[in-house]
């Protein structure tokens, strides 16, 4: 009896110790959900829709695309000028229903920039 005594007792005590490191996370992550921006809470952007065509679009941001003064994080990178255009403004040809595709506006920009 004594032995499963200590047994338990040991096995007791490691529970504890579980339990307690499961509160110091459980308390840590209450903290985390307290400082959380909710996306209801978030400021809702209206997204901007170009109707036209792509290539009527890479025209009008042509002067964008070849400068050298426009940057993402500090560098020149087409590609992340388009996304966060893309981000920005959808375009819409007059006769379809969806917007295109950030792939196909990289790709049309790629054959565009090089055609001149």
């Amino acid at each position: 009896m004594n032995k499963g005594a200590q047994v338990l007792g040991e096995s007791t005590r490691q529970v504890g110790k579980q339990l307690h490191e499961l509160e110091k996370h459980c308390n840590h992550f209450c903290r985390l959900l307290e400082h959380a921006v909710w996306e209801e809470d978030m400021v809702h952007e209206e997204l901007i829709v170009f109707t036209g065509s792509t290539q009527e679009f890479l025209k009008l941001l042509e002067p964008l695309l070849r400068s050298n003064h426009c940057k993402v994080n500090g560098k020149n990178n087409r590609e992340a000028l388009l996304r966060v255009i893309d981000s920005v403004i959808k375009i819409q040809s007059e006769d379809a229903r969806g917007y295109i595709k950030f792939v196909s506006l990289l790709d049309a920009a790629k054959r565009f920039l090089s055609e001149e």
